[in-house]
């Protein structure tokens, strides 16, 4: 090696190599959450029933609504939606991918003639931020034509006052409130001291989780909420015996493989 030339050791050549990786991965990735927000029907969405529970006739039964989520591709880099929705809030663009979405998912809604409720969740993020100019019409429009029902998940009730914002903001909208399986979360008294001001129409519970029947959070959401008039929604229910499991926890509707598959079109 020549005198001259700066000796450079083989640790920070591969360090080099692995930043230029990930400003690589990080360009590409930034390019498709981008794409997204141009085009959010490379997302879908699927709409799947919400019924109300029948042990009888469990598919026939009268649809209170649907559930509209993103669908990822399988075998393609949206095929995982929750780890996009991360990779899109470490970038600072999930509030204008979660507003695309939506105005797209309006569109589809009201274009199908769809009835009942439209439930969708929207990312907390995205509470306080302004409707982007561009999709002020699509949003407008669904909140005039669709009852929507927002879900509120953990990552909702981490900060107590920004959750009460947010519902008081949904409350302008019109929208109603769906508590969404919120074990471990909060405290019994931390349920009852939330619930007055969240007031939801819903109590969304997931069967899919073992644990769920006898969790004590859950227990303690259900039974308050019951309380003030909500109805227990049951999600997971797939098969008769969790139908059953849904009935013996007082769910009046649900959602499931039972229930009906996942639709491109609300009918």
């Amino acid at each position: 090696m020549d005198a001259d030339t700066p000796w450079v050791s083989l640790s920070s050549v591969r360090a080099s190599a692995d930043l230029s990786a990930d400003l690589d991965r990080a360009r590409r990735t930034r390019g498709l959450v981008e794409q997204l927000i141009a085009q959010p029907s490379l997302l879908g969405p699927d709409f799947t029933p919400i019924r109300t529970l029948d042990a009888a006739a469990p598919a026939l039964a009268p649809v209170l609504g649907w559930k509209a989520r993103g669908r990822g591709t399988p075998g393609t880099d949206i095929a995982d939606t929750l780890s996009l929705l991360a990779q899109a809030a470490e970038l600072g663009l999930v509030e204008r991918l979660d507003w695309a979405f939506r105005a797209h998912t309006f569109d589809v809604a009201v274009d199908s003639g769809m009835t009942g409720e439209l439930h969708l969740t929207p990312e907390p993020e995205t509470f306080g931020t302004a409707c982007p100019p561009r999709l002020a019409v699509a949003i407008l429009r669904g909140r005039r034509a669709l009852s929507v029902c927002a879900e509120l998940h953990e990552d909702s009730f981490v900060d107590a006052r920004r959750l009460i914002a947010a519902t008081e903001e949904m409350r302008t909208w019109g929208w109603q409130v769906v508590v969404a399986d919120v074990s471990g979360t909060t405290s019994e008294q931390e349920v009852r001291r939330l619930l007055p001001s969240l007031r939801p129409a819903y109590v969304q519970i997931d069967l899919g989780r073992p644990d769920r029947p006898s969790d004590a959070t859950i227990a303690a959401w259900r039974d308050a909420a019951l309380e003030i008039g909500a109805a227990v929604l049951a999600l997971g229910v797939d098969d008769t015996a969790r139908l059953d499991a849904a009935l013996e926890l007082g769910a009046a509707y649900g959602r499931g493989t039972l229930l009906g598959r996942p639709v491109a079109v609300p009918s």
